[in-house]
């Protein structure tokens, strides 16, 4: 019986250790890769903004591309009334592959990559799609008529998928 008590007694504590410690090593993993920045880790400014346009789509699209590609049914077209910079926020129910991380990125014009990218827009869960945001910012973006589409990628090679989804665009009337 000791013999018993003594093996319990050494799972339990490994178990205490490992359930302290596991989730202190994830929060100090950094999952970003290094972006340099002549401005710091931080980017403060102020958007004037006054009119939205907006996707809805309740469609599903899946990937295991590591290269970003096109969420369909995000695209939006709009008219920047004056030079400044515009806010997207994009929402999505989403499910990833066990160990997989879904990233995702605002597009303008086609080409022109929105802070923050490489978003870390979801991971596994509970096997169930769960709705995920982010709020995203185009600086710069002259007056006149532009567009905004979101793109998603896997960022270990595994399936991730999108669901119901909505983007939003704040821009300058």
């Amino acid at each position: 019986m000791h013999a018993r008590t003594g093996t319990f007694g050494l799972v339990l504590t490994s178990a205490l250790f490992l359930s302290s410690s596991l989730p202190a090593l994830a929060v100090s993993q950094d999952f970003h890769p290094a972006q340099p920045s002549s401005t710091g880790a931080t980017t403060t400014g102020m958007c004037t903004t006054g009119t939205e346009s907006y996707s809805v789509s309740t469609t599903s699209q899946a990937t295991s591309s590591k290269s970003f590609s096109s969420v369909n049914g995000t695209g939006v077209s709009f008219n920047q009334g004056a030079a400044g910079c515009v806010e997207v926020s994009f929402s999505s129910e989403a499910l990833t592959s066990p160990n997989e991380i879904m990233l995702t990125q605002a597009v303008l014009d086609g080409s022109t990559v929105c802070t923050p990218n490489h978003n870390l827009f979801a991971s596994p869960s509970s096997g169930y799609p769960a709705a995920h945001a982010m709020n995203y910012i185009c600086p710069n973006v002259s007056a006149g008529k532009h567009s905004v589409a979101m793109q998603f990628a896997s960022r270990y090679g595994s399936r991730v998928q999108v669901y119901y989804h909505t983007t939003i665009v704040r821009y300058a009337p």
